[in-house]
């Protein structure tokens, strides 16, 4: 008898952990799915909006100062960086939106994700993408997908981050080049 519920208490514990191990890629999936399907209501729930849209901010001020090479000293160029910082800002924030994200899940980059708000693209045009994911975990807390479009080289990678016994994105980086 005292053997039957170790054996027992053992199975559940490795259920458990498989089941803690599993939760970001059945998280994936069901953002996935959401994605193609263009649920952006469900996609939300799984997307610290606040988190993202400051990353990328914070990516793209820095991309923009170095190509730019702006020196910190001249005023000109201060003014000129807090300008393009107010624009990028306000775009940003018209792009991490929960279509801008199902569009980014669909591997579709920052440009094109900003045109189609512009222009409001068809359904049909939505299907044809088909993106490759890659994912795994970065550390515990951590876990990291690659979305690649197949008509782009470049790889989106999103970061995911636990939440209680789910996981929400807390980052996308974009290339940027």
């Amino acid at each position: 008898m005292n053997k039957k519920i170790t054996w027992s208490i053992i199975g559940l514990l490795l259920i458990v952990l498989g089941y803690v191990y599993a939760t970001p890629y059945l998280v994936l999936n069901k953002m996935k799915n959401a994605a193609q399907a263009g649920d952006s209501a469900k996609l939300s729930e799984y997307i610290d909006y606040s988190s993202v849209r400051q990353n990328l901010k914070d990516q793209i001020n820095s991309h923009m100062l170095q190509e730019l090479g702006i020196d910190e000293k001249s005023r000109l160029a201060n003014l000129g960086q807090k300008l393009a910082s107010t624009l990028l800002d306000k775009m940003v924030d018209s792009v991490v939106t929960p279509e801008g994200m199902t569009m980014v899940l669909q591997g579709r980059g920052l440009k094109e994700v900003y045109q189609a708000k512009v222009t409001q693209e068809t359904a049909e045009v939505k299907q044809q993408h088909k993106p490759q994911y890659k994912a795994g975990y970065t550390s515990w807390q951590n876990f990291e997908v690659q979305i690649q479009a197949p008509e782009y080289s470049r790889v989106i990678k999103i970061n995911m981050v636990r939440d209680g016994f789910s996981w929400k994105v807390n980052k996308v980086g974009i290339p940027l080049q």
